[in-house]
């Protein structure tokens, strides 16, 4: 998964705002509290086929380090 599949699940599964998604804002910045992160865990799993927990989700510094965490559950 890049970047993009994960700034598509974020504006389409959860309608953050797009403009506010960029690799270096963190999850507080754009709004992803921690039923947010439940949703995205549940649409990665769904969609992608990819899982990530939610706590691991909140625990990304960032938005680039959860698009590396999702990319290393989607390979591995």
């Amino acid at each position: 998964m890049n970047w993009d599949l994960l700034k598509h699940a974020l504006v389409h599964d959860l309608q953050l705002q797009h403009d506010a998604l960029v690799p270096t804002a963190s999850l507080a910045d754009v709004g992803l509290d921690s039923l947010a992160a439940v949703e995205l865990a549940e649409s990665l799993q769904s969609r992608y086929g990819v899982r990530v927990a939610d706590y691991e989700i909140l625990d990304s510094a960032d938005l680039a380090g959860l698009a590396e965490l999702i990319t290393a559950r989607s390979t591995g």
